[in-house]
């Protein structure tokens, strides 16, 4: 296994189980009173550090057992696991407009309606070459 594989394997568990833990939490805070969601973080931040430290140990543990960590190349553990953990974090709350996210996504500056013209084409003997150049063209609107 490479690190990498190691650092997404422990991300994505840190990721269930907090996920399940907030669920829980919040449900078990709910139904004992309503009013007590007002300290929910305080409950919810302590945790995610206990699950966070948890999962960095267990993926340095394997990274050892699979001889890929070297001195001080156990931080960087730590900063792949919370970059994974936040990178499917944002693609769970379904903004696009979190930086780390935007870098994925492709940027339409034109909509498709408007790269379509609209008058056909009327001639039918277009060549390979022709089409070429009109794409060429279309796309250089952009």
């Amino acid at each position: 296994m490479e690190k990498f594989e190691i650092d997404i394997k422990w991300g994505s568990y840190l990721f269930i189980t907090n996920a399940v833990s907030t669920i829980c939490i919040v449900l078990l805070m709910f139904l004992t009173n309503s009013y007590s969601l007002i300290y929910l973080y305080d409950i919810l931040i302590p945790v995610f550090i206990v699950q966070l430290i948890y999962f960095i140990i267990k993926a340095i543990s394997e990274n050892n057992k699979h001889h890929l960590n070297k001195g001080f190349r156990k931080i960087f553990v730590f900063v792949r696991l919370l970059a994974f953990y936040f990178m499917l974090i944002s693609f769970s709350d379904g903004r696009t407009n979190i930086w780390c996210f935007s870098l994925l996504l492709p940027y339409r500056k034109k909509d498709i309606s408007e790269l379509v013209e609209d008058h056909p084409i009327e001639d039918n003997d277009i060549t390979l070459k022709d089409f070429i150049v009109s794409l060429k063209r279309k796309f250089s609107r952009l």
